[in-house]
Formats: structure tokens, C-alpha cells, sequence
């Protein structure tokens, strides 16, 4: 009888509702939604900042540490979802006010219940309306403490923080091929004007009879080779800028500032240690987390095919950051192998030309170490990128990306 009455009570159906609503809320505003570009401008969480990280966050270009608080800030989808889980929050909140405003009347008819009771000996009467009045206090209080604590609920924002992890590793790829793609379209720039050069020159000797006619073919095939890998580059070029300034919530017809990727801080590689990082990465990877909290199973068979599967999913993501590890120090060696031969290079070029400025060296001779130069120099800039990819792709796996193959 107490569990019909209190059933029935309107209050307590308006609980009933307010936890349907609080399921469909959460389940919503963790799934990113499709939204245009907003782009650096419109105003980001000021209270998440100071003044100056506000003031590069809305200026126009694009850092490459800057990009978690850029996606979070502005990628279309991310953003959308931070507010709609924040609007839901306003929702939730908004219940809870509606709640409390109905507590005086369940409060009255919670007293109305123990008076009865106690006019009538009826013990069922007298806890019906205690527990009417405890139940619903603390279905507000709960419900006060879920709002209060929203923007901290680590569970409720889980899958919307690993989505936007995602979105920034992503978005760190392509500005790293991005700035590959811009330092060797310098590169070329300069070999093209180098190899026009040689061209020339060689066109010359050749009228002269002091090159071959394989010597004028191969000057043309480089400068040709060239020539087609510029133009190759500069369509992906655009194709990745557009890309980016999506990303990060930008019209891709605008044109901010893409800055300069700065060289890899080598400093980062003391802090790898593979037997720990492997641990973390274990116990951060959703797929092996999902292994671990899946059903044991009913049988004996079951519950060894799920250890089974649990101890091959942590042996692959060891192998993978094994994997991961290992690249970097071949990206590392890699660097350094090619860091040296820039140097020798760059001491090669200067003394190049002071041999050309007295006379010492042809032009040919010094074209040649030129382009010797700038081949080396790319080759650098290069491995640099590659080795910084190669770090943030090992970061990533310890915060639990690392794909555990099937």
C-alpha cells in the first residue's frame, strides 16, 4: 500500500521523469554533432585561461601548441559537443529548480500521511510519509550534486575528452605534414632556381662542345623532376590547409597564419621509459578496458577464452609499444644522422664560397655544392618532423590510442 500511495504521489512521478531525462541529456551530449566553422573570434571559455593565452587563442594563426586548446575551443564538432553537454547541464539544473519548488507540497502531503498515522495508530501511514519526505530531499540532493559536479564528472565526459583527443591527435598530424609539405616547397623553390641554373650553364658548354649531350640531359631531367614535384606539392599543400582550418574551425577560404613548427625538444625523449609507459598504456586503451570489464562468462570455457583474450589484447598492445618505442629511436638516430650531415654540409657551403668568391671554384662546382647544401638541409628539416611525429604518435599510445590489432 505505502509503495502504490507514494507511486502515485505526482512529486515522485516527476522524479521518475527527471531520471529519463538525465539518461536521454547525457547520452546526447557526449555524441559530436555537425556545425559550421566558428573560428578563432567568437569567444572561447574565458575563465579556462589568462590574458595572454586568450589573446594568441584569437589571433589569427595557428601554433602548433596551441591545437588542444584550439580544438577544444573551436573544432566545429567538439565545440558543439562541450555545449551541448553544457546546455544540458542548464537543463538538468533547471529540473532540479523544478523539483525544489514542488517540495512543499510533497512535504505536506508527507505530513499529511504521518498525522494520519499517528491519529490512527497506523504504522504503515506514519513511515509511508517519512519515507515520501526523506526520498524526495534526497533525490534533489543527488540530483544537486550530479549538477554541481558536472564539469568534473569524469565518467559522464569520458567518451566526449577521448573524442577530442582524437580530433587534436589528428589535427597535430596535419600540421606536421603540413609544414613538411610547406619546408620542402622550399626547398624545391630554391633547387628549381639552382637547377635552371645548371641548366643554363650547361646549355652553354654544351654550344661549346665542352659538355655532352648526357650531361644536357641529365641537367634537364632535374630541373624537369623538380619542376613536377612543385607543382605536386603545391596542390596538397592547399588540400591540407583546408583541411587544418577545418580542424581548428576555421573558414577554409579564410587564410590565417600557419606558424612555423619549431624544432622537436629533444629533452622530451628522457622521459620515455617503454616498461612504464606500457603499463599506462595498458590501463588506458579502451579496447583492452573493455576486455577486462566484459561479462566472465558462465562456464569454465568462458572463463578461460576471456582471460585468453584479455592477456592477448595486453601481449599486442606490448608489442605495438614496443613498436612505437623503436620508432622513435630510429627517427631519433635518423635526426642526428641527418643533423651531421648538415653540418658538414653547411661547412662544405661557406667554405665553397669562399673558394668561389677568389676565384678558386667554377660556377658549376659551386652550384653543385649548393644544391649538395639544400639537399641536406631539407634532409634535416625532414627527419625533424618525422621524429617529432613519431614522439606524439608514442604519447598518444600511453594515453591508451595505440590500436591493438585483431
Amino acid at each position: 500500500m505505502g509503495r502504490n500511495q507514494e507511486w502515485m504521489n505526482p512529486g515522485v512521478m516527476r522524479i521518475s521523469k527527471a531520471a529519463m531525462v538525465l539518461a536521454a541529456v547525457l547520452a546526447v551530449g557526449v555524441c559530436p554533432a555537425q556545425a559550421a566553422p566558428t573560428g578563432p573570434g567568437a569567444p572561447p571559455e574565458a575563465e579556462r585561461y589568462d590574458a595572454a593565452t586568450l589573446a594568441r587563442l584569437q589571433d589569427n594563426r595557428i601554433e602548433y601548441d596551441e591545437i588542444p586548446d584550439l580544438v577544444h575551443e573551436y573544432n566545429p564538432d567538439i565545440s558543439k559537443a562541450w555545449d551541448t553537454y553544457q546546455n544540458s547541464k542548464e537543463d538538468y539544473a533547471g529540473i532540479v529548480t523544478e523539483l525544489e519548488s514542488q517540495y512543499p507540497a510533497v512535504k505536506e502531503t508527507a505530513d499529511g500521511y504521518i498525522s494520519a498515522g499517528r491519529l490512527t495508530g497506523s504504522k504503515l501511514l506514519t513511515s509511508t510519509g517519512h519515507q515520501l519526505d526523506r526520498g524526495f530531499q534526497g533525490v534533489i540532493q543527488g540530483m544537486r550534486d550530479t549538477v554541481n559536479g558536472w564539469d568534473t564528472n569524469q565518467r559522464n565526459t569520458s567518451a566526449l575528452r577521448r573524442a577530442e583527443r582524437q580530433v587534436t591527435a589528428g589535427t597535430q598530424s596535419a600540421m606536421i605534414g603540413y609544414e613538411t609539405i610547406r619546408q620542402n616547397i622550399a626547398t624545391l623553390e630554391t633547387m628549381v632556381l639552382l637547377y635552371e641554373q645548371q641548366a643554363d650553364m650547361t646549355n652553354r658548354m654544351a654550344a661549346l662542345g665542352m659538355a655532352t649531350g648526357t650531361d644536357l640531359a641529365g641537367a634537364n631531367s632535374s630541373l624537369l623532376a623538380a619542376r613536377s614535384q612543385l607543382a605536386a606539392l603545391s596542390s596538397q599543400q592547399e588540400s591540407v590547409r583546408r583541411t587544418l582550418c577545418m580542424l581548428l574551425g576555421y573558414d577554409p577560404d579564410s587564410n590565417p597564419e600557419i606558424c612555423p613548427i619549431p624544432e622537436f625538444d629533444m629533452s622530451r625523449l628522457e622521459g620515455m621509459n617503454l616498461e612504464q609507459d606500457t603499463i599506462k598504456a595498458i590501463g588506458n586503451n579502451q579496447t583492452l578496458i573493455a576486455q577486462r570489464t566484459s561479462a566472465k562468462g558462465n562456464t569454465n570455457d568462458q572463463v578461460a577464452a576471456r582471460s585468453r583474450m584479455i592477456e592477448e589484447g595486453d601481449q599486442k598492445l606490448t608489442i605495438e609499444m614496443q613498436r612505437l618505442y623503436q620508432d622513435v629511436q630510429d627517427k631519433k638516430a635518423a635526426y642526428e644522422a641527418a643533423q651531421t650531415g648538415f653540418e658538414a654540409a653547411k661547412l662544405s657551403h661557406q667554405a665553397a664560397e669562399r673558394q668561389y668568391q677568389l676565384g678558386l671554384l667554377s660556377q658549376t662546382q659551386y652550384i653543385g655544392t649548393q644544391i649538395s647544401y639544400y639537399q641536406k638541409k631539407a634532409e634535416k628539416e625532414s627527419a625533424n618532423l618525422s621524429l617529432l611525429q613519431a614522439m606524439e604518435t608514442y604519447d598518444w599510445g600511453v594515453l591508451g590510442f595505440a590500436t591493438v590489432s585483431d
